[in-house]
């Protein structure tokens, strides 16, 4: 679970809250998982909710290749109360609320120090004129971790998330991991024409910004997580804030620190 206040200070910032659920069938090649999210910016909320499943299998001595699937439904919200605009017939006096159905694909590769994968979201496109119409996005993730010690290890990584109507969304990642139970790092965040080479973007909506991370694994069950986001751009006076928080109910493993990227 995570809870996340975007551009602290600024009425009406993006926050976010989010619960996911996930596990391994009892021959441990199927997975099945559940996925809530709420977002929320200014008078306009989305909630959705999604049920995952996710087959392995080994392709090699040392890789392993996932396929994903994800389906569910997300709800739209304007409640025109919170604009403070009266006598407007374009605005609702209350809440207009939308349903609309969403599909996520994904393929995941990895070994035990290296990771990749490719996925899509909103892949069920429609056009309705008192909807947003959502837009396809694309992301591409991969990243290594490689012993510095017995007791440190670093990951690099890269995730990209592109639309193809706008510059892509890359993040460059670094992290060590100490002793098997403590994440340290930071993320660089920034905007790229990576297949838009005409598209510019001003110097607000460019999404730059440093991020820095931790995550302790206080348990062989629990794990715990902090962010803290300081834009770069012209919001610069503002920051993001992100805590989560993990459990494993049921995990046989002695392994100290078990994420999806460092198995």
């Amino acid at each position: 679970a995570f809870h996340r206040s975007q551009w602290t200070g600024i009425d009406g910032a993006p926050t976010t809250q989010a619960l996911s659920v996930d596990g391994l069938t009892s021959h441990e090649r199927l997975g099945l998982g559940l996925n809530f999210t709420r977002d929320k910016i200014g008078a306009y909320s989305t909630t959705s909710a999604y049920a995952n499943a996710a087959a392995r299998v080994s392709v090699s001595a040392r890789g392993t290749l996932s396929l994903g699937i994800a389906a569910g439904v997300v709800q739209s919200v304007v409640d025109g109360s919170e604009l403070g605009i009266q006598d407007d017939p374009s605005i609702p006096s209350g809440k207009d609320v939308f349903y609309r159905p969403d599909v996520k694909l994904g393929v995941y590769f990895n070994t035990t120090r290296f990771y990749a994968g490719l996925s899509a979201s909103d892949l069920i496109q429609y056009k309705d004129v008192f909807q947003i119409e959502p837009v396809r996005h694309y992301y591409f993730t991969t990243g290594y971790v490689f012993d510095l010690s017995n007791f440190v290890k670093l990951k690099p990584s890269v995730l990209i998330k592109e639309d193809f109507h706008a510059p892509a969304n890359v993040d460059l990642n670094g992290f060590v991991l100490l002793g098997d139970r403590l994440w340290l790092g930071s993320s660089y965040r920034t905007s790229m024409n990576l297949f838009n080479k005409n598209v510019e973007a001003d110097p607000v909506t460019k999404r730059t910004a440093m991020a820095l991370i931790a995550e302790l694994q206080v348990t062989n069950a629990l794990r715990l997580g902090y962010s803290y986001d300081r834009m770069l751009n012209d919001l610069n006076g503002f920051h993001s804030h992100e805590v989560s928080v993990g459990y494993y109910f049921f995990k046989k493993q002695d392994t100290k620190m078990l994420t999806p990227q460092y198995f």
